[in-house]
């Protein structure tokens, strides 16, 4: 029975020094991670990429409202009054002039990035000079 005790204080004292050393391993894996995460934003391919993954939502949610601008007014066989039709065709033309602004704004501002094409060209370069076979 003398022994137990001390068997005991061991194992219990064991549990809680494991239970330390995972907690702080975990932590500099956190730390580890978050500084991986940092510097991956901050290089030029990753930001590159993320900013032509908004460009891309950008234009598919132009696209999406031109389709549903087109798809808005009934057609000719419907039996809505040609007054409320006229206004329905006014408020798309004026709709789809609204979209098409918003369409060339957004083209315009991406093509006059001033860092987007030297970006790209230097991301490219970097591949190619890694790979050679692209």
């Amino acid at each position: 029975m003398l022994y137990l005790i001390p068997v005991m204080c061991a194992v219990v004292c064991t549990f809680f020094v494991a239970r330390y050393f995972a907690a702080k391993t975990r932590l500099v894996e956190k730390t580890i991670e978050d500084t991986i995460a940092r510097k991956l934003s901050s290089s030029g391919p990753s930001g590159a990429l993320n900013r032509l993954k908004e460009e891309n939502g950008v234009m598919r949610n132009l696209l999406i409202d031109m389709i549903e601008n087109e798809a808005s007014v009934p057609t000719a066989g419907s039996n809505t009054p040609s007054e409320e039709q006229a206004r329905a065709i006014n408020a798309r033309i004026g709709r789809r002039r609204e979209i098409f602004g918003e369409a060339i704004f957004v083209l315009q501002q991406t093509e006059t990035s001033p860092t987007r094409d030297h970006n790209l060209k230097s991301t490219f370069a970097e591949l190619a000079g890694k790979n050679p076979r692209i």
